[in-house]
């Protein structure tokens, strides 16, 4: 192995670190910002595991990919670096580039799907409203008609004295 290889895995790990820890720091602020009776509120911290369990995965098939899967021990320590990196020097650039992404990529297409669903919503009800308002009458005479179909009806006897008593 040359030392080139080892100076651009020992990069490799470096660079792996800091984006563990943008990735950790997205983790925590999405799940944060759930509801607090969601399930994600309420399941975050098994979330958190397994993006853990995932990040591990990933590194190793980054190392797997360069040293055929080779550990040394400068690689944990150089993640580590990465980590804390992130936290002195690229966590104000890394919250400001989420910022601008949420601002002007998610809230827009919020803004949109909102927007669809009011109109659909809007549709839908301006549609009842014309189909009740054309079948009041007809609701009206079918309610009277079908109350009167309901009550029970008199018992009639023609002739008191031919006909049988009902118990």
């Amino acid at each position: 192995m040359t030392l080139s290889l080892q100076f651009f895995s020992l990069l490799l790990m470096v660079f792996s670190g800091i984006l563990v820890g943008a990735i950790i720091e997205g983790t925590r602020f999405v799940t944060g910002s759930f509801p607090r009776r969601s399930y994600v509120y309420k399941y975050r911290i098994v979330l958190e595991i397994f993006v853990w369990i995932a990040l591990g995965l990933c590194s190793f098939f980054v190392l797997f990919e360069v040293r055929d899967g080779v550990w040394r021990i400068y690689d944990p320590l150089a993640q580590i670096v990465g980590i804390l990196l992130y936290d002195q020097l690229f966590q104000p650039v890394f919250r400001l580039i989420g910022r601008i992404f949420l601002r002007l990529i998610i809230q827009p297409i919020w803004w949109i799907i909102c927007f669809i669903w009011l109109v659909v919503n809007k549709t839908f009800l301006l549609i009842w409203t014309l189909i009740s308002f054309i079948f009041k009458p007809f609701h009206f005479l079918f309610q009277k008609t079908w109350h009167l179909a309901l009550q029970k009806k008199p018992n009639i006897r023609y002739n008191r004295k031919y006909t049988k008593k009902m118990k």
